[in-house]
């Protein structure tokens, strides 16, 4: 198998527009496509052109590079009529097609750096009484803490990918929340999804968005099966 190394920055543009071409989905399956992502519903394409082609960067920085072509007219959105929630894909304009076909070099920028998230030992103890079997409240009693602050760790630990969504959030919520999130053309905000599913506690949601963006669990249009 022929390894892949990191294309230059000018040939993200040209991967990108490559995968549209083939890939008829939305930004968000197009980003977790082009990262790689293991999830059962993008990993039964991967033989499709481009899977895995910028596996080196993080699905909100994919996510920011199909909006730059997007405002600069080399892709745009086609909505799918009788879709759930005004579903659209994206496709090739015009503009994108000559860039392919005379190799033009277009320089994306990478936007928003993430803010680096650190694991430290108070996150490691409550990780360390959670494989013990003990509840977020039970940890926050024993440990003296704000079951909130319990609930920080978690976060901290599943976006580092020390622990998954699964281990603290129920099954159906889990469901329910990705579902809310399915209503949205990108990951939505954890207040996005809290004024779609108030039931869901704004601790649970955060954990599983940050399942989400850590590219382990996608949103399903077609059911409620939690995809991972």
């Amino acid at each position: 198998m022929t390894k892949k190394t990191q294309p230059e920055s000018n040939q993200v543009a040209w991967i990108i527009l490559k995968t549209v071409k083939h890939l008829k989905v939305g930004k968000y399956k197009l980003a977790q496509f082009l990262k790689g992502s293991k999830s059962k519903e993008i990993y039964q394409t991967t033989n499709e052109v481009g899977y895995g082609g910028l596996m080196w960067y993080d699905i909100p920085t994919i996510i920011g590079f199909i909006e730059q072509l997007e405002a600069i007219g080399l892709v745009h959105r086609k909505e799918i009529s009788g879709s759930f929630s005004g579903y659209s894909i994206f496709e090739v304009t015009e503009a994108g097609e000559k860039v392919l076909h005379d190799k033009t070099p277009i320089a994306l920028q990478i936007i928003k750096e993430k803010k680096p998230i650190y694991v430290g030992g108070s996150e490691k103890e409550t990780l360390r009484l959670l494989r013990e079997g003990k509840t977020a409240c039970e940890i926050a009693k024993e440990r003296n803490l704000a079951e909130s602050t319990i609930y920080t760790h978690f976060f901290r630990l599943i976006a580092t990918g020390g622990l998954s969504s699964n281990e603290v959030v129920a099954e159906e919520k889990i469901k329910q929340v990705l579902a809310a999130a399915d209503a949205f053309d990108k990951i939505p905000s954890v207040k996005e999804v809290k004024e779609r599913l108030p039931e869901a506690s704004y601790d649970e949601i955060r954990c599983v968005l940050a399942d989400v963006k850590r590219g382990s669990k996608s949103f399903s249009v077609k059911n409620s099966e939690v995809i991972q």
